[in-house]
């Protein structure tokens, strides 16, 4: 079978660049580029979702070097869910809705585990936009700390660079709910400043991402009132965090969340520049294993608290999963809170990553269920998208017989 030209093109570059030693630490040679603008195309996205530390440069966020075991009482999935119009068996839902990797949790105990496509226990991830939620867990952690004082606080104590521009008189709070009024277009797959700042930050690694919000001069409307989606203004929040604490966000999240929370494996953030001078991707560069977001999910669902010890004020928790004015999205019924996407009808929320990552959470069927994905961008995903929820809701209100 004829490679595509794309491909061609890359292996070409990888064999030369592995002959000259094109890529320097302060520079991206120009396979690493390539791979880097394509790996969102389909035939390689579900590569490219768990080996981003092949391509990257990366920074660890360490784990505990005594894991918390999660109990695992095995359950078929035995029941049914609808979408498009017709129902489909719970057991196909994996293989039809381009999953890489699946958990189910009810009560603390893990009921399903899948690994598609050579993904096992032991692979780490892509979180894609998940990483946003980590902000916000990270910043209560740091106002619980006294490092930030409260959500009220104004951006421009953390980041005076940005008075004179859209954010200047504006909180914290305005970031967590992504309703600052500022005008942004958060789409880097067409021409503007959304693109501009992915090639610039993600792809090339010449310029640090949250720097993209010195050209936000311009506002649409009053703060506070319309959601917009906007990755600077999460990646803003990862940085205030990082000023308040003096230490970079990986070191904070491993010492007060990683370590303590019994975490089995190792994450690790992608950065947006060499070591000396990168830092984390977080609007969407962390990495982790299956159980390992399986184990966030639970943290959130018991409100902070992980065997006894509260590592997230249990207040936060509530605060930072309660909607924000107004809907996020009135096609997929949600709403966005601090950072976390919430359900219409129901008190759950989720983390929601492009392609299809999912940390989501019911309280009150007491559900958590991790969907790793390589679901197209775009409307060729729309469907595996609209499915996914619909499995979601199907999957958290399911009471499996002999329920642990």
């Amino acid at each position: 079978m004829q490679q595509p030209a794309f491909f061609r093109r890359l292996f070409a570059l990888l064999f030369a660049s592995s002959m000259t030693g094109i890529c320097l630490a302060a520079e991206v040679s120009p396979a690493v580029r390539e791979y880097r603008l394509h790996m969102f195309d389909p035939p390689i996205s579900t590569l490219a979702n768990r080996s981003s530390e092949l391509m990257f440069d990366t920074r660890t966020v360490a784990a505990s070097k005594n894991p918390r075991r999660l109990p695992v009482a095995p359950r078929t999935l035995d029941f049914q869910y609808e979408a498009g119009g017709a129902r489909h068996l719970a057991s196909e839902f994996a293989e039809r809705t381009f999953t890489d990797a699946l958990l189910i949790m009810k009560d603390g105990r893990i009921v399903h585990e899948q690994y598609l496509n050579r993904t096992t226990d032991r692979t780490r991830f892509m979180s894609y936009s998940m990483a946003k939620s980590f902000n916000s867990i990270m910043a209560g952690v740091a106002i619980a700390e006294g490092r930030i004082t409260s959500v009220d606080d104004p951006i421009s104590k953390y980041m005076p660079e940005l008075q004179g521009t859209a954010y200047d008189g504006l909180s914290l709070k305005h970031l967590l709910w992504m309703r600052t009024g500022a005008r942004w277009n958060d789409n880097f797959f067409t021409p503007g400043p959304s693109r501009d700042a992915h090639v610039a930050a993600f792809v090339e690694s010449r310029q640090r991402y949250v720097t993209a919000a010195l050209g936000i001069k311009e506002r649409a409307g009053p703060p506070g009132v319309a959601f917009n989606y906007n990755s600077v203004e999460a990646a803003m929040v990862g940085e205030i965090v990082t000023r308040a604490v003096g230490m970079p966000l990986s070191q904070y999240l491993s010492e007060k969340i990683w370590k303590p929370a019994g975490m089995e494996s190792d994450a690790f953030y992608v950065l947006d520049g060499p070591p000396s001078v990168g830092r984390e991707f977080t609007a969407g560069g962390f990495n982790a294993t299956l159980r390992d977001y399986g184990r966030v999910g639970q943290m959130m669902l018991d409100r902070g608290q992980v065997k006894g010890r509260q590592l997230v004020p249990a207040s936060w928790v509530d605060e930072s999963t309660k909607p924000g004015p107004g809907r996020a999205s009135a096609e997929d019924g949600t709403g966005y809170a601090y950072l976390w996407w919430t359900i219409d009808g129901m008190r759950a929320y989720t983390m929601l990553g492009g392609e299809g990552q999912f940390v989501f959470v019911d309280p009150e069927s007491r559900t958590v269920i991790i969907k790793l994905s390589h679901i197209p961008v775009g409307p060729a995903g729309d469907p595996a998208m609209a499915e996914t929820f619909a499995f979601l809701k199907a999957a958290s209100a399911w009471r499996p017989a002999n329920r642990p």
